[in-house]
C-alpha cells in the first residue's frame, strides 16, 4: 500500500519523482483528487441558452455540460447505461436529447432515459427506466461564469473551496460588470508529461521565467528591460501567495504588449477606476497586473501581455497531459480589445505561442529524465524562500516575492493531504 505521506516531505520541502512516473499514484489520483474537488467544467458564456451543450473532463471522465429549459445548468458522465458508448460525439451544440448511436438509447436535457428500441421487450425484466438515465455529476455551481463540477455530495460548496484565493480571482473575473466571456473555439494539445508540472508551474512558479524565457526580451515582448525593471513593485503588484486551500496565485507588474495603441492603457486604467465602485481599494489597484495562477488540482488562469486565457490540465495517462485552453476577454471590451487578446494569446501562449513552446520542452524534458528506477529514489528541491512568506492584513494567504517556491510546494502539500485523507472536496 502506498504511503503517501511520505511521497511528499513537509519539513525538508521535497516530492518524490515517483508521483510524476507512477501508474498505481495516478490512478489513486483519480478517485482521491478527481473524485472528490471542484474541477472547472467551462464558462457560462460557452451555454448561454437554454439547451446549450459543452463537453469536457472531470479526471478521466468525459462530461457534458447541458444548460436545461430552465436555466439550470447540470453535468453528465458522457456515457450510455447500455453499452458505455459517448452518447454525446460533439464539442459543442445545442440538442434537446441525446441518442446513443450504438443501440439507440435516448436521454432528455435532465439525464432521463426517455426511449430504447424494442422497448416492449425489456417488460419480463422488470425494466424501470427511471434507474437508467445518465449518471449526474453531484454538484454543479459556478462562481462568476466559471463553472465548476464536484462527484462529492458530501464536499464543502465551491466559494469555500476556493477560500482565499477567491479575494485575487475577484480582481479579475469581477473587474468589469459582466465579467469574462470565452472566445469561440477551445484550444487542444497533447505534452508528453505528467498534469502537475503544468499545475504546479501556474501555482506560482516565477524562477524559471528568466531562464527558459530568456529569449522573450531581445523578441521586444517586454519592451525595454530597464523600463520594465522600473515598474516593479515588490508585495504590493508583484509578489505571490499561498492559500491554505492549495491554491497558488503569481501576481506580476504587466505591460501593454508591443505595438498597442495608445487607448489599450487608456481602457486599462479606466476598468481600474471603474471597478473600484465594487471592489476593495487593494483590489481594484491589481485589475490591470498580469496573473498565472492554479486553483487545485488542475485549473490555471493567465494574464499577461494583453492576453487573458483559462487552462485546464487534463490528466491523460501518468505520462500525459492534454492541455486545454480557453481564451477570454471582458464582455464590455470593444473589438479592438478583444482582438489584441486574442493575437497576443496565439503569439505567446498557445501551441506555436513563444512561451508555451519553451514550456512544454521543459516538462516534458523533466518527465522523461525522471523515469529511470535509480534516479525516482531521490527526492525533488522545493524548498527556495522556505519560511519566508508573511501574512499581509490587506490581502488572505501568505504572501512572498518573486522566485519563491512557497506557492508551489502549497500545492503538494494539498496533494498530500488529499491523497492521505481522500477529502479533497473538504467535507461540509
Amino acid at each position: 500500500m502506498i504511503n503517501f505521506d511520505e511521497l511528499v516531505n513537509e519539513k525538508q520541502r521535497t516530492v518524490s519523482p515517483k508521483i510524476f512516473r507512477d501508474r498505481e499514484i495516478y490512478e489513486a489520483e483519480q478517485e482521491r483528487i478527481f473524485g472528490h474537488c471542484w474541477l472547472f467544467l467551462g464558462h457560462e458564456s460557452q451555454i448561454p441558452n437554454p439547451l446549450d451543450f459543452t463537453t469536457t473532463y472531470m479526471g478521466e471522465e468525459p462530461i457534458i455540460v447541458w444548460r436545461g429549459r430552465d436555466n439550470t445548468i447540470r453535468a453528465f458522465i458522457n456515457s450510455c447505461r447500455h453499452r458505455g458508448m459517448r452518447v454525446c460525439r460533439l464539442e459543442e451544440g445545442n440538442a434537446r436529447t441525446f441518442t446513443c448511436g450504438y443501440h439507440g438509447w435516448t436521454y432528455d436535457v435532465r439525464g432521463r432515459l426517455i426511449g430504447r428500441p424494442y422497448q416492449n421487450k425489456y417488460d419480463g425484466a422488470e425494466f424501470n427506466p427511471d434507474q437508467w438515465g445518465l449518471l449526474e455529476v453531484a454538484r454543479v455551481e459556478s462562481y462568476a461564469g466559471l463553472i465548476f463540477g464536484c462527484f462529492d455530495r458530501e464536499a464543502c460548496t465551491l466559494e469555500e473551496y476556493l477560500g482565499e484565493v477567491k479575494w485575487y480571482l475577484d480582481t479579475q473575473v469581477k473587474r468589469t460588470p459582466r465579467g469574462l466571456t470565452v472566445f469561440p473555439g477551445i484550444q487542444k494539445w497533447t505534452v508528453q508529461a505528467n498534469w502537475k508540472l503544468g499545475a504546479e508551474q501556474f501555482s506560482g512558479d516565477n524562477y524559471h521565467a528568466l531562464i527558459t524565457h530568456k529569449s522573450v526580451v531581445p523578441l521586444g515582448f517586454l519592451g525595454k528591460a530597464e523600463e520594465f525593471a522600473n515598474k516593479v513593485e515588490p508585495f504590493v503588484r508583484d509578489f505571490q501567495t499561498r492559500t491554505a486551500q492549495g491554491h497558488g496565485w503569481l501576481n506580476l507588474t504587466d505591460v501593454a504588449p508591443p505595438g498597442a495603441p495608445k487607448a489599450f492603457t487608456e481602457y486599462e486604467n479606466k476598468v481600474k477606476e471603474d471597478s473600484a465602485a465594487w471592489l476593495s481599494p487593494n483590489q481594484s489597484y491589481l485589475t490591470d497586473s498580469g496573473v498565472v495562477a492554479t486553483i487545485f488540482p488542475n485549473f490555471s488562469i493567465l494574464k499577461f501581455l494583453g492576453s487573458f486565457a483559462l487552462r485546464v490540465w487534463q490528466p491523460k495517462g501518468p505520462d500525459r497531459l492534454e492541455l486545454w485552453l480557453y481564451v477570454v476577454t471582458d464582455s464590455e471590451a470593444p473589438e479592438w480589445r478583444a482582438e489584441i487578446a486574442r493575437e497576443m494569446q496565439i503569439r505567446c501562449f498557445s501551441t506555436s505561442g513563444a512561451f508555451d513552446v519553451d514550456d512544454s520542452e521543459m516538462w516534458q524534458a523533466c518527465q522523461e529524465s525522471m523515469g529511470g528506477f535509480y534516479r525516482r529514489k531521490f527526492p525533488l528541491n522545493y524548498s527556495l524562500s522556505a519560511g519566508l512568506s508573511r501574512p499581509d492584513p490587506e490581502r488572505p494567504g501568505a504572501i512572498d516575492v518573486s522566485p519563491s517556491e512557497d506557492s508551489i510546494f502549497g500545492f503538494y502539500s494539498r496533494w498530500r493531504r488529499t491523497m492521505s485523507n481522500g477529502n479533497g472536496g473538504d467535507k461540509k
